[in-house]
Parts: structure tokens; C-alpha cells; sequence
């Protein structure tokens, strides 16, 4: 799709709108993203984003009694909701006869959610399960929090979405309006429509339900500006739920504003290390030994292109079998100064090695090639679905101005990168300082990164 059959709209009220058509199929996907995420959360209420996202999503004051999802449901359709560094977005597919109505939804929380007492108190119950139950009694639940914790030295970027339990508790309804008023606002929100739809009569109906809402001052988002790492870190975390030793590794990305050609370079590199069976980190000469799992991705979430701010390369890798070759105990520590106790299949000596590698030698053109053709056959059947399309664009237009870059993206990878850049990127993960975190089987509650040791002094979360 080109910038030119994409429609672009500001109303009175400062809201964004983009229209996307794609005159096959049947179905409609609809999202709303507000400039808003946990990494906006005031300072002392961690957890406000995510809170006010499960808030959000019971529709507002004039939904039926059952809320939004019951409705949407109804008419044939799916929607959910999701909260990130920089952003929170609401979504949903459905037939196309049932646009007005979830156009008619969205406007409706815009202008007036149910922020209730017994709304809030059930959701943050709901929350406190969620971090009960994916972090705390979960396997290796405080990945990837950890990382941005270890690596990052500004509160904002070293969040993690869930917040704290005691922070939840403290949340009030006067708090929650105040962040409605400072956040939710049309001038701080884009929708997006996309699938089966005429570009007329969608501007119409987006205009009958929104252009009534009242605009009003957006609160300026937080200066994530984060400066490099200027020493490695080294971490544990005993886990009292993993039955096998990890590791997991963070490097800085390049900002994917200002160096967006270095960024990319370093999606690929990333796929080259651990994407896909031939990945250098799975076969071949560079591949540790003994590791039960392993997967390395870009972003927090595992998205490209996903945060204006500070975001990470990370991998994970779980221990489990023997390690051949190798001498237990033997101080064979790789360049980071690990050992063979601290590292059991070797990952980070591995990790060392295979960008050494890629610093001195091109990737195999053949490898390369299949690489990228791979991440861009599976960028592009995520585009299939109206709904993961619309969140996508509306994303990459609210993030950068560039609702264009998720179409072009899958190119952009497959023919754009080459072997020279992903060398450099190579070689920029290999001068960077990064963080190292050790999941170590043991007792006791997990503390989500509370009490790991860097340099032998405690992280503060």
C-alpha cells in the first residue's frame, strides 16, 4: 500500500484518524492507540498504564450492561487491549456491517470509561493474579523485566508493565480520573481503521462519534533519553520455580529514530543468531552445548520498531544437558569473565563467538538471504489479519509518523540489509556493555529482580 491510498484526518478536537482500505475479504479491524504506557506512569504508581488499559477495556458509560467485549462478541467480532513502553492500544476485528458499532464503542470510553470503585478493585485484583501467576509462580517469570532493570538507569525505561502489588493497592479513583484527563484525551489518540470499508462513508461515520468529544491538553510525555551502559552487569536471580539453570543477555538497541538503518541491521543480526533451525547459535561451530531452549529477539515485547525509547536485544537460554567438551570447574571463562560454573553450556563464551566471527568474516550470503526472506514471510502473514494490521500501523504512525513503514518493513529486511551492516551491527553488540542475568534454581520467593546481585552490591527494582 502506498501513502497515497492511505487517508490521513485530524478533527477539531486533535484526534488522528487513518483510514486503510483493502477492498478484499469481509471483515473490518479497528484499533485506538492512546500516547500512553508505563513508561508515562507517575512516579510512585507503577502499574497505572496496565491498571487503567483492564479499566478501559469495560467499555464506557453507555455500553450495554454486560460491556464492551459482550457487544463486540455479538456481532461476530474479537477485541482485547495491551499495554507497552510508550503506547496502550485497543483492538478488534469483526464483519464489516459491524463498523458503526465498534466506531460508536470507542467513542463512548473516549468520552467517559467506567471508572468505578468496584471496577477498580476487581481489576487490580485481576492484575495481582496475572503477576501471581506470569511472574512470581511462573519459571523464569522475572524475564525479560530484569534486563531493562539491570541495563537502563532511568526509572522510567526500567519499568516493567505489571507494576508493583503495593503501588496498585495505593491507586485511587481521583488518581485514575486525573490520568484519564491528562492521557485519554483526542488529541493524545489515533484511530485506525482497516479491511473492508469505504473510505467516504468510514470519514462520515468516524466524524458522527468523535468529532462531538470535547479536545483538551495532552500532558507531555517523559524524557526517556537514556544514556549508554559504561560497565557490564552481572546478575542472579534465584528462581525457586525453574528446575534448570538460564541465562539471560541484554544489549542496547540503536535508536530506531536517528540510526534506523543500524537498527534493522541489528533485527537481522538477532535472527541470524537464534531464528530458525540453521541460526548460528543452534548448529554449527558457534552452537553451546548442553542448552535446552534458546531464542534471541529485538524489543521488549519481541517487536521492531515497537518504542521511540530506549529498547533491547535480548536472548534467553535454558540449561539443559550435559556440556561436552568441557571440564567441570575448569576457569575457562570466556570474554566477559565468566567461568564454567556461572556459565554451564557455555552461551556467553558461545554469544562471544559467533559475533567475533561475524566481525571477521561476512554472514553466508545464502544464509542471509534465507534469513531475511524468512522474517519477511512471517511480517507479512501477520498482515493478513485486519486487526493485527490496523494495531500495526496505527502503531508505527502514533510511534514515528510512518504507518507506511509497516508495509515497507518486510522489504525493507529481505532486500535492505546486508551482510556489511549486519557485520557492523556485530560489532557494535561486541564494544557495547551489556547485562548478563543468571537464573539460578533455589529457594524461597521470586523477587522479580529485587535482590539479584550486580558486582556483589543489590539491584533496587
Amino acid at each position: 500500500m502506498t501513502r497515497n491510498q492511505m487517508r490521513r484526518l485530524v478533527l477539531d478536537n486533535g484526534l488522528r484518524v487513518l483510514l486503510a482500505p483493502n477492498p478484499t475479504g469481509a471483515s473490518i479491524g479497528v484499533a485506538v492507540h492512546y500516547g500512553v504506557g508505563f513508561r508515562t506512569e507517575p512516579k510512585g504508581h507503577t502499574g497505572l498504564a496496565h491498571l487503567f488499559e483492564h479499566l478501559m477495556i469495560q467499555g464506557g458509560h453507555g455500553s450495554a450492561p454486560g460491556g464492551y467485549l459482550p457487544q463486540v462478541q455479538r456481532a461476530g467480532g474479537l477485541g482485547d487491549a495491551k499495554t507497552r513502553q510508550d503506547l496502550t492500544v485497543y483492538y478488534a476485528a469483526a464483519p464489516a456491517s459491524a463498523l458503526e458499532m465498534l466506531l460508536a464503542l470507542e467513542a463512548d470510553r473516549m468520552r467517559s470509561p467506567r471508572i468505578t470503585e468496584q471496577n477498580l478493585r476487581t481489576q487490580t485484583a485481576v492484575i495481582d493474579e496475572e503477576i501471581r501467576l506470569m511472574v512470581r509462580n511462573r519459571p523464569y517469570g522475572a524475564f525479560p523485566w530484569v534486563l531493562p532493570r539491570a541495563l537502563h538507569s532511568l526509572t522510567e525505561n526500567a519499568r516493567d508493565g505489571y507494576g508493583e502489588s503495593v503501588d496498585l493497592a495505593a491507586i485511587d479513583i481521583p488518581l485514575c480520573e486525573r490520568f484519564f484527563v491528562d492521557h485519554y484525551g483526542p488529541g493524545n489518540a489515533l484511530v485506525t481503521l482497516t479491511g473492508a470499508f469505504e473510505p467516504d462513508a468510514a470519514e462520515r461515520l468516524v466524524r458522527r462519534h468523535f468529532e462531538p468529544l470535547p479536545g483538551r491538553p495532552v500532558a507531555a510525555p517523559p524524557d526517556a533519553a537514556e544514556p549508554e551502559p559504561w560497565e557490564d552487569r552481572q546478575l542472579s536471580v534465584a528462581d525457586p520455580h525453574a528446575g534448570l539453570p538460564a541465562v539471560a543477555i541484554g544489549y542496547r538497541m540503536p535508536d530506531p529514530v536517528k540510526e534506523r538503518a543500524d537498527h534493522l541491521a541489528h533485527v537481522v543480526l538477532a535472527a541470524l543468531l537464534g531464528q530458525g533451525r540453521h541460526a548460528l547459535l543452534r548448529r554449527g561451530p558457534a552452537a553451546p552445548t548442553g542448552v535446552a531452549s534458546l531464542s534471541v529477539g529485538c524489543g521488549l515485547f519481541g517487536l521492531p520498531l515497537d518504542t521511540t525509547g530506549p529498547d533491547l536485544l535480548t536472548l534467553f537460554a535454558v540449561y539443559g544437558g550435559a556440556t561436552e567438551g568441557r571440564t567441570a570447574g575448569a576457569d575457562d571463562g570466556g570474554p566477559d569473565g565468566t567461568d564454567e560454573a556461572d556459565d554451564p553450556g557455555g552461551v556467553t563464551e558461545a554469544l562471544d563467538t559467533a559475533l567475533a566471527t561475524l566481525v571477521e568474516n561476512e554472514v553466508d550470503a545464502g544464509l542471509l538471504r534465507a534469513t531475511t526472506a524468512r522474517w519477511a514471510s512471517a511480517a507479512l502473514r501477520e498482515l493478513g489479519d485486519p486487526s493485527t494490521r490496523a494495531q500495526l500501523l496505527g502503531q508505527r504512525e502514533l510511534l514515528f509518523g510512518e504507518a507506511e513503514l509497516t508495509e515497507r518493513l518486510p522489504e525493507m529486511i529481505r532486500t535492505g540489509v546486508t551482510g556489511e551492516q549486519v557485520s557492523r551491527a556485530a560489532a557494535r553488540l561486541r564494544a557495547s556493555h551489556r547485562a548478563v542475568v543468571r537464573f539460578v534454581p533455589g529457594t524461597g520467593a521470586p523477587d522479580r529482580g529485587t535482590t539479584a546481585t550486580a558486582h556483589g552490591k543489590a539491584v533496587a527494582p
